[in-house]
């Protein structure tokens, strides 16, 4: 059995990891464990039943895509860019919810969105709006529905599904108002299907911090530990990796170097 440890793309949820996992494990001379945090596969797989190749075919298989071998910890700050149009969005998203919802509350309506007064013009301007956030959000959208046709859905598709039913049933309330049915334009659910993505994207930006937090923590751990040790073996030292290192073999740790691994003193002597 050899062991690869592949990068993933496209996992959001838990639900993504356990079905990718599941899918893996299914598969024929393959033994996977997934790491949601990391974003990645660690398989044991048997060379002479699969190779590389055929592993990341299983992986695009399940809905998602390898991006070849894990060899670090990256941890990918937010851009500027990022930043902006979360920021943006989220003006936007407290424009559209006073729009729609404000007279409901009785809070001061803007006359040319009155929806009782201009009723086309409120329905554009949510139509405008939404388009804008299922734009931004096109990315869940698209792993959703993508999921789906892999028979792997996750929390992607359950959103994918309500969004696009809230903005189909607000378009066709929004063909009865322009036919004269003119109380049909308080059952538009346009704001529904923004706001949801919008709260995904939160949630997801909000979860992107505390993972590049917890990668750096291991980061850090990481550093801790030395790339190699010095072993004895028959009376002679010998440099070795810390993959090479087996349970029962003596390891020397000399004054001022960090100690490879976790074991047991059976000798202690430090020179100065």
């Amino acid at each position: 059995m050899k062991k690869i440890i592949l990068s993933i793309d496209g996992m959001t949820c838990s639900a993504c990891s356990n079905g990718l996992e599941k899918y893996l494990n299914k598969q024929n001379g393959v033994k996977a464990s997934v790491n949601l945090v990391m974003a990645n596969a660690s398989i044991e797989y048997d060379e002479k039943v699969v190779t590389v190749e055929k592993l990341e075919e299983y992986v695009k298989q399940a809905g998602f895509k390898s991006l070849g071998e894990f060899k670090e910890i990256k941890v990918e700050e937010k851009s500027k860019k990022e930043k902006i149009k979360f920021i943006i969005f989220t003006i936007l998203a407290i424009l559209l919810m006073y729009v729609s919802m404000g007279h409901m509350i009785n809070l001061p309506t803007i006359s040319f969105l009155n929806p009782h007064t201009n009723s086309t013009n409120y329905m554009i301007f949510l139509l405008i709006f939404t388009i804008a956030f299922l734009w931004y959000g096109f990315d869940i959208i698209k792993n959703g529905y993508k999921n789906l046709i892999h028979k792997t859905p996750n929390m992607d598709t359950l959103v994918s599904i309500g969004v696009m039913a809230s903005l189909l049933y607000s378009i066709y309330n929004m063909y009865l108002v322009f036919r004269g049915n003119h109380h049909q334009v308080m059952n538009l659910y346009f704001e529904s299907a923004a706001i949801v993505i919008y709260f995904i994207k939160l949630g997801r930006y909000i979860d992107g911090i505390s993972k590049d937090k917890t990668k750096e923590a291991i980061q850090k751990l990481v550093k801790i530990t030395p790339n190699s040790a010095v072993i004895k073996v028959n009376g002679v030292e010998k440099n070795v990796t810390l993959d090479e290192i087996n349970k029962g073999d003596i390891v020397i740790s000399k004054p001022g170097e960090k100690i490879a691994v976790d074991g047991k003193i059976t000798a202690r002597k430090s020179t100065s």
